[in-house]
């Protein structure tokens, strides 16, 4: 595991919930012990919740260690990538990390939106790097995007999905390269209808928000889209689509609001200044909530899934 930030920590947990032995790269010691500290919050509440086998709990740090640099990885038959997401920095990581490992090695980019064919070029070995895109909480959710680039080979996309599975996800692989991959453009062409909607002054953030929930909140996670369509009428669908879609923002750059909430110094609930103001208060109970939220959401899906066969 190369990167111990909020999704690496994550990762890390899911991966060592499930058995694995975990050599994890960070140059910041402070991130070291921020990562043990959610490793065990996570597994003590996996196993609070009963999605964890109890032996897994016992001596998982003898399972985990850390080390400052990508060439101290030698030996891992499979790498997940996790620094931040910029091509230069993700490309200086490979560059450490390509000559420890043997060539057969997978090398997973945790990438959000970055072409994997991009990330791919000058490398040594091309087929065997892959994008692996993780949900949040990464411990919890099963969402996982395996997105192969123009030179992935076979083989790597099988070893990656395998890996997905054993972690207990429900791994979606891309049949071809493409920026932003599949969860990342339906949800960043929603965020930019909001915007619009915002900054046109058609509603307020909060109403624009409780719309959301009420509605497509409601039935997402049961359905995605096409079934949607599906369960309440194709048709009229085509007929708003006439009139509605010429009418949808097609902007190319960063919202206004966006713009200045980040300049503002925002970062959301982990400095509590987002879209909305919190308290230390409000922040621990929306992350509480959050938690709690997708624990129940994952079993109320899973109720549904194996009644319907999915």
């Amino acid at each position: 595991m190369v990167g111990l930030g909020l999704t690496g920590r994550g990762i890390t947990a899911c991966l060592l919930a499930k058995g694995f032995a975990v050599t994890a790269c960070d140059r910041s010691p402070r991130r070291w012990e921020d990562a043990r500290s959610h490793v065990k919050t996570a597994l003590g509440e996996l196993d609070r919740r009963g999605l964890l086998a109890h032996s897994a709990t016992k001596r998982w740090q003898e399972r985990f260690q850390t080390v400052r640099d990508p060439a101290g990885m030698a030996g891992c038959g499979f790498v997940i990538e996790s620094v931040d997401e910029d091509l230069q920095i993700k490309q200086q990581v490979f560059d450490r990390l390509e000559p420890a490992l043997d060539p057969a090695a997978v090398i997973a980019s945790n990438t959000s939106s970055i072409p994997i064919t991009l990330l791919q070029k000058g490398r040594a070995n091309p087929e065997r790097f892959i994008g692996m895109h993780w949900g949040e909480p990464a411990e919890i959710m099963r969402y996982l995007e395996i997105i192969p680039g123009k030179f992935t080979s076979p083989k790597t996309v099988r070893r990656t999905r395998r890996l997905g599975e054993l972690c207990g996800k429900r791994p979606t692989v891309l049949q071809r390269d493409i920026r932003g991959f599949i969860s990342n453009r339906l949800m960043y062409a929603m965020f930019r209808e909001a915007f619009y909607l915002l900054e046109s002054g058609v509603a307020g953030m909060e109403t624009i928000d409780d719309s959301f929930r009420n509605d497509i909140g409601w039935w997402a996670a049961l359905a995605g889209p096409f079934r949607w369509m599906d369960l309440t009428g194709v048709p009229a669908y085509a007929s708003v689509m006439e009139g509605l879609l010429p009418k949808l923002a097609n902007t190319r750059s960063v919202p206004r609001t966006m713009k200045e909430t980040v300049r503002s110094g925002a970062r959301g609930i982990s400095n509590r200044r987002g879209f909305y103001r919190y308290t230390r208060k409000s922040a621990e109970e929306w992350q509480r909530a959050w938690t709690d939220f997708t624990y129940e959401m994952r079993g109320l899906v899973e109720k549904y899934e194996n009644r319907l066969h999915c």
